[in-house]
């Protein structure tokens, strides 16, 4: 389990997907979640969900909204380790209002080191009774169709990856790819790239590592650039994550 909190957010996030299930408390704003043709709207003190690999983006409600969140990422894995038969869970609406799972959420924020296994667990069984208990995931990863793209991406994170090597993986011209993949995951394969990037990239951040270091690692043009991609999928720059997330 992962915790960030999020204060004055006025930027959208583009269309994008986490690896673990995002649960969300809203503290003030309106927090949007487009997810294909539907649209959800969580405002303070609703609780707001998505699936692991579920693509989704976050307009913003209005110039003026100032959205401040806590969130927890918890895993498919940790899911199915404290619900029945190894089953996950899924939900058919994103937003929940209930009293006593936002006090739970809130003990899982600051948490007695002692009292975090029970508490996950406590969380985890009481936001199950708000979903559907399924033993296989309904959510297509987004790339269910391109697994060799995906293995490829992974195996090259820390080079300079174009849209002409992409195609070459898959034997097509770069337009005629561009255009298949867009259509069967709803993203350029260039915007999924740099989210993958930036997702393992956070995963390799430590406290005290080079933020300009870790850039170059990864082949990003620059510092600059490498921090605004960051902020984008993520909600802060680096260096902030580095400084008030990690340990």
């Amino acid at each position: 389990m992962n915790k960030l909190s999020f204060k004055n957010q006025k930027e959208a996030f583009p269309l994008h997907f986490h690896p673990e299930f995002c649960i969300s408390i809203i503290k003030s704003g309106v927090e949007l979640i487009n997810i294909r043709e539907k649209q959800f709207v969580g405002n303070v003190n609703d609780i707001t969900i998505t699936h692991p690999y579920e693509l989704h983006s976050n307009p913003l409600y209005s110039s003026t909204n100032l959205l401040s969140f806590d969130t927890l990422y918890i895993s498919d894995e940790t899911v199915r380790a404290i619900l029945p038969l190894g089953q996950t869970v899924h939900f058919e609406y994103r937003v929940i209002r209930n009293g006593e799972l936002n006090a739970l959420f809130e003990n899982l924020m600051h948490p007695e080191d002692s009292a975090v296994g029970d508490l996950l667990q406590k969380f985890i069984l009481h936001l199950s009774s708000f979903g559907e208990l399924t033993t296989k995931s309904k959510i297509r990863k987004p790339l269910a169709y391109w697994d060799n793209i995906d293995t490829y991406i992974e195996q090259n994170i820390k080079e300079i990856i174009s849209l002409e090597k992409l195609a070459e993986v898959v034997n097509l011209n770069k337009y005629s790819f561009a255009r298949k993949f867009k259509e069967t995951t709803g993203i350029s394969p260039i915007h999924y790239t740099l989210m993958k990037k930036v997702f393992h990239c956070k995963k390799t951040l430590t406290k005290k590592c080079s933020i300009t270091e870790k850039a170059y690692e990864y082949n990003f043009t620059d510092t600059s650039h490498f921090s605004k991609s960051f902020k984008r999928f993520i909600g802060v720059r680096p260096k902030t994550f580095q400084n008030e997330f990690l340990t």
